[in-house]
């Protein structure tokens, strides 16, 4: 009787370790891969979507958009694009950008 009761004993502890090692594993998983996500989110940072070289932040008043040197594309979010367009800067900006462009071509 007493050695059913050690074997008992013995198995419901290696089913404890078993638990505590998967859960581990589990947690270490997780972790790998929000390092991944935020990663692979930081590698594109600030990199131009048409061909990859690096975007610089520009803000002329008050509304900031990134530029390109390399392709001379400009992004700009919807909150800054929603507040042009209701001021009627659009036109504004498109020349503004337009002359941002040029002299960087001038500095290069």
């Amino acid at each position: 009787m007493y050695k059913d009761g050690l074997h008992e004993h013995s198995r419901l502890e290696e089913e404890y370790f078993y638990k505590k090692e998967r859960e581990l594993i589990e947690k270490n998983k997780k972790e790998a891969a929000q390092k991944r996500e935020l990663l692979e989110r930081t590698s594109h940072y600030h990199k131009c979507a048409k061909c990859g070289h690096d975007m610089n932040e520009v803000t002329k008043d008050g509304v900031s958009l990134l530029a390109c040197r390399s392709c001379e594309s400009i992004h700009i979010s919807l909150e800054s694009l929603n507040s042009l367009s209701q001021h009627g800067q659009l036109k504004s900006l498109a020349s503004d950008a337009r002359e941002l462009m040029i002299e960087w071509k001038k500095s290069a």
